[in-house]
């Protein structure tokens, strides 16, 4: 009797592969961390491409359709950065690395923002921001700090994201709170990801949404939290180096192409 087969018969085939999974024993796991994070910053970039043709052309229904896929990237970012706070040898300079990104993508992202660009560039922080408070986040809940203080300090940074009205702000800090807490539990951790998404959606579109608004809005981050689970096989890839600050490169600098592209 196998391992595999001795755990089936203990806990059931539910349990069994849900140790499969974390284990990273299924055969359809088969993406890199640098696979699932190019794909992800090539769905990004198309997405935010399609919307500024979307803006310029009169019939949209199926450009709209193209504009979603964008939405499968925020997932795969809060929960690379979920793991990358248990795998990086520096939790301070990765957090000083995701700043000084933030802090540099803010310039593109307030050109490209609605309304006065200056009032932008301190009220309307992009996606990177999040992900910065959301490594605090994750650095708090693990800290040696007494369970009220960390409580009220994460309390504070999830205010702060709204108070700036960075993308995703609050929503964003609980996903990767729980990408965290629940990553040696693949399954569970993917019905609370979808659960959480779908609330994170409806908080941003303030309506229950009907089959198109499901499929324009909901379809790309249920996706990729289904790929997460169950194609992400936690190897980091042949060129982690160049990933790593490809991410950091591309994610201002294809945000200024948009902006450049816009006032051709």
């Amino acid at each position: 009797m196998n391992a595999e087969t001795d755990t089936a018969k203990k806990h059931g085939p539910l349990k069994a592969f849900d140790e499969k999974l974390r284990n990273k024993e299924f055969c359809m796991q088969i993406l890199s961390r640098d696979a699932l994070k190019f794909l992800a910053l090539i769905l990004m970039t198309f997405g935010h491409w399609i919307f500024q043709i979307y803006r310029l052309i009169p019939f949209k229904p199926l450009i709209r359709l193209g504009v979603s896929v964008q939405f499968f990237a925020p997932p795969v970012f809060f929960f690379f950065i979920a793991e990358g706070y248990h795998y990086t040898k520096s939790k301070k300079k990765y957090a000083l690395r995701l700043l000084i990104c933030a802090l540099i993508t803010q310039i593109p992202h307030s050109l490209l923002a609605e309304g006065s660009a200056v009032k932008a560039l301190f009220l309307q922080w992009s996606v990177l921001m999040t992900l910065f408070l959301g490594l605090l986040s994750l650095i708090v809940l693990h800290s040696q700090w007494k369970l009220p203080l960390r409580f009220l300090a994460i309390a504070g940074l999830m205010g702060f994201s709204l108070l700036i009205k960075a993308e995703w702000y609050v929503s964003g800090i609980v996903l990767m709170i729980a990408f965290d807490l629940l990553r040696e539990k693949p399954l569970l951790r993917l019905a609370v990801f979808e659960v959480l998404m779908f609330l994170a959606m409806m908080s941003q579109t303030m309506y229950f949404p009907n089959a198109h608004a499901f499929l324009r809005q909901y379809a790309a981050p249920m996706t990729a939290g289904i790929i997460i689970t169950f194609f992400y096989n936690g190897k980091q890839g042949k060129y982690p180096v160049f990933s790593k600050y490809f991410f950091y490169i591309w994610y201002p600098l294809h945000l200024l192409l948009q902006w450049l592209f816009g006032h051709i």
